[in-house]
């Protein structure tokens, strides 16, 4: 008989289909937190890669209103030269839709009733600050366009109203141009209860001049609405008679989350969670104990779930205020996959799952919990929305670990 042996290296080949929380032995436990829903208030929305246009009217969540304001650029950095010799033929707006909402089956038509106006005053570079209506921008009378259009792929074409002619019809230098311009407002008509999402990093999101001159037939020019100018967004919430209300107007600056927790984009709403009083019992009684693994899990009501948000992220707070991401999500994450801590929504089950072994590791390292935050992914340009199952529920939210420990030192 002749030996042989293998030194294949191990294949990774499985290992998505496998819980990853079946991989830690040690004891098993479940943290006892509290949690309310808070005022997302402030939110930087200049130069933000996506724009949202339109609204919703939901049962839960009331009224919400999605405006974006963009700078018209020109693609010569030296100036722009459309003497009265040109003759403009049409101008065109094309924009590259990310997301409709609500959501249909791939290249069934979408009507919206789209109304774009020229800005009376330039765009400012700010915080957006939800709450201050001085965030939204004077629109002068000039109207580009108002009327119907129809979404089926990727992207829609606008044929703009002549009353653009003149105000693109500009002799001067690049900076005089944007002065002089100072850009549109885009929306959708009220009561539409359409959204969608206009993807501003698309080079094909533009807007083209087709002209002619007496010696030229056919010519073109194009001018930037892309990510290349200045866009800031403004949302507006009506949250009358609804949960939200009393955070809304300041008469309450939290909503208790013993039932419901409530997660909304465009300047709506986020969650705070609190693991104090846990983290005080815990390190009294295991003062050596090491987490190998935990998760935060997020049960969804059956409320506002008919178009889940994609993702739901976590930010540490600190005592000074400012908050940023957990550690653990750094950890690169596949939506497709079942990793059981990327933040995606699990269908099997029915909530969202968040890793969080390492922050959980730091708040009980330091004895202090100033709180941690939930909000939606992309919550700047999405309108999906969702009520989470609060800390009282047959199925509350919790973070559920499995931690080991010596008995001395």
């Amino acid at each position: 008989m002749l030996p042989v042996a293998c030194n294949k290296g191990e294949s990774e080949l499985g290992v998505d289909l496998q819980d990853p929380y079946t991989f830690y032995n040690g004891v098993r436990d479940t943290v006892t937190l509290t949690a309310g829903t808070i005022f997302d208030d402030s939110l930087w929305t200049a130069g933000y890669d996506f724009g949202v246009i339109g609204d919703y009217q939901d049962e839960v969540f009331g009224e919400a209103r999605a405006t974006l304001y963009s700078q018209i650029g020109i693609s010569s950095e030296n100036g722009i030269s459309l003497d009265n010799e040109v003759v403009f033929d049409s101008v065109v707006m094309t924009l590259v839709i990310d997301t409709v909402y609500p959501v249909v089956p791939d290249s069934t038509p979408v009507t919206f009733h789209l109304i774009v106006k020229q800005l009376a005053e330039p765009l400012r570079d700010s915080i957006y600050h939800a709450t201050l209506s001085s965030h939204s921008l004077l629109e002068d009378d000039v109207c580009f366009f108002d009327g119907d259009v129809v979404y089926k792929a990727d992207s829609i074409r606008v044929r703009m109203g002549e009353s653009i002619y003149p105000v693109l019809r500009q002799n001067c230098t690049t900076e005089e141009f944007l002065e002089r311009v100072k850009g549109m407002s885009l929306k959708l008509a009220e009561y539409s209860n359409k959204m969608m999402t206009i993807d501003l990093s698309a080079t094909n999101t533009r807007l083209t001049l087709y002209y002619h001159t007496e010696n030229v037939e056919s010519l073109q020019y194009v001018f930037v609405i892309n990510k290349e100018v200045g866009h800031s967004m403004y949302f507006q919430h009506d949250y009358t008679g609804k949960a939200m209300e009393a955070i809304a107007n300041h008469t309450a600056d939290s909503i208790a989350g013993g039932q419901r927790l409530y997660l909304e984009p465009l300047g709506g709403t986020r969650v705070r969670l609190n693991m104090q009083s846990f983290i005080n019992r815990f390190k009294k009684e295991h003062p050596w104990a090491v987490v190998h693994y935990a998760e935060l899990l997020l049960p969804v009501s059956s409320e506002g779930d008919t178009h889940k948000p994609v993702r739901i992220l976590a930010n540490k707070c600190f005592s000074n205020g400012p908050s940023v991401m957990i550690t653990d999500a750094n950890v690169i994450s596949n939506p497709y996959t079942y990793s059981g801590y990327d933040g995606y929504f699990h269908r099997e089950e029915g909530y969202y799952r968040l890793r969080v072994t390492r922050h959980l590791q730091e708040l009980l390292r330091a004895g202090r919990d100033y709180g941690t935050e939930l909000y939606i992914d992309a919550r700047r340009s999405t309108p999906f929305r969702t009520v989470i199952k609060g800390t009282d529920t047959d199925d509350p939210v919790r973070v559920v670990f499995i931690y080991s420990e010596h008995t001395t030192q």
